[in-house]
């Protein structure tokens, strides 16, 4: 599975709701850390819900459920470890921190299925409620196989199932009903990171497992028929680690975020320097124009002012910033940032986030 919460709005006085990108998540930021692919990944699944049967659309609004970007099941997180553990303390393939363990609820349906993917880390499935699930498992040494999660014990179903790291996994109700669905969870440790996941490609999955060729089609979606030209593959690449360069922030493709309101990411989970270790993005914000009021549930954030004027908030109390002021928000406390309407210039800082930003640590105030 593969969590991401959504990003929202960022101009001053309006708020914008969306649905909670892995991947991604992400958990998504009011301003921090949002790449374009998440930001689209979200909306679609914002958009979606009304389309589920009833029941399962019931029990997604009542758990507060996002679309998983490109997997595309329905998440909600229920828990992540305050504990962190070092890289130093992992196998070598993860190559940067990771919390220590995390959960989440999950929903499929037929449409809503969970896609092909694999990751870093074992991960246990525990079968709730709803139709049985039919997971489908590709193993790296070749072989296949087909689980049913359920709760009728005495039939051979299984209650909870682990996936092994690198396996590929899919899911759907094993039910042929229109309006079935399945309740679980999963259970990661250490803990889920986007970095981790990968999705997997109809053409090259067929390739590998010809024996499930029909299944492979029916857990593929349309956007991964095959791997677009000159994408490398994942498990190809050198453990996710900073990239030990020096680059211009000029360097960094603008992502507008809202008229006004534009990010650079320089480094973390999902920019060209990966680590989970921390992140630096790169923030613009015209006279007038703000990030929302947020705050972070585990991460430690710092606004560097480079330029221009504003007011930054920190629970109840507004002060002035300026170019060189520095701005500590430790956890859980509510924050914004917004450009002075007065200015000629816009505000321009850095946001730094330790742990690297997450869309999971991430929760948005309306």
């Amino acid at each position: 599975m593969n969590p991401s919460r959504a990003p929202i709005g960022a101009t001053q006085g309006s708020a914008r709701r969306t649905a909670p990108c892995a991947f991604l998540r992400l958990k998504i930021p009011s301003l921090r850390f949002l790449i374009a692919p998440c930001l689209a990944a979200v909306i679609a699944s914002a958009t979606t819900v009304t389309a589920t049967p009833p029941t399962s659309r019931r029990i997604i609004e009542h758990l507060k459920m996002a679309k998983i970007p490109d997997e595309g099941a329905w998440f909600a997180v229920t828990y992540e470890s305050a504990d962190r553990i070092p890289a130093g303390g992992l196998p070598p393939r993860y190559g940067s921190s990771r919390l220590a363990g995390t959960s989440i609820y999950a929903l499929v349906t037929h449409a809503d299925f969970s896609a092909l993917h694999r990751l870093r880390t074992d991960e246990v499935w525990h079968f709730h409620a709803g139709d049985p699930i039919e997971l489908v498992l590709l193993h790296p040494d070749g072989r296949s196989e087909i689980v049913i999660l359920g709760a009728d014990v005495l039939a051979g179903q299984r209650p909870q199932f682990p996936v092994l790291a690198g396996t590929w996994m899919g899911a759907r109700p094993l039910s042929a009903a229109p309006e079935a669905y399945s309740l679980f969870g999963c259970t990661l440790a250490p803990g889920f990171d986007y970095t981790d996941y990968e999705s997997g490609y109809r053409d090259e999955l067929q390739a590998a497992y010809p024996d499930r060729a029909t299944l492979i089609a029916e857990l593929t979606r349309a956007e991964f028929l095959s791997r677009p030209p000159g994408q490398p593959a994942p498990a190809t690449k050198a453990a996710q680690e900073p990239t030990p360069t020096v680059f211009s922030p000029d360097s960094i493709p603008t992502f507008s975020m809202a008229p006004g309101v534009e990010l650079r990411e320089l480094i973390g989970r999902t920019a060209a320097a990966k680590t989970s270790d921390y992140s630096i993005a790169r923030f613009t914000l015209a006279p007038g124009k703000g990030t929302g009021t947020s705050y972070n549930k585990v991460g430690e954030e710092v606004f560097l002012i480079i330029s221009g004027r504003g007011t930054v908030v920190l629970g109840k109390d507004a002060t002035a910033v300026s170019a060189g002021s520095v701005v500590v928000m430790k956890p859980g406390v509510h924050h914004s940032l917004t450009a002075s309407t007065e200015a000629t210039e816009p505000l321009e800082f850095y946001a730094i986030t330790f742990p690297a930003f997450s869309p999971q640590d991430y929760v948005r105030i309306e």
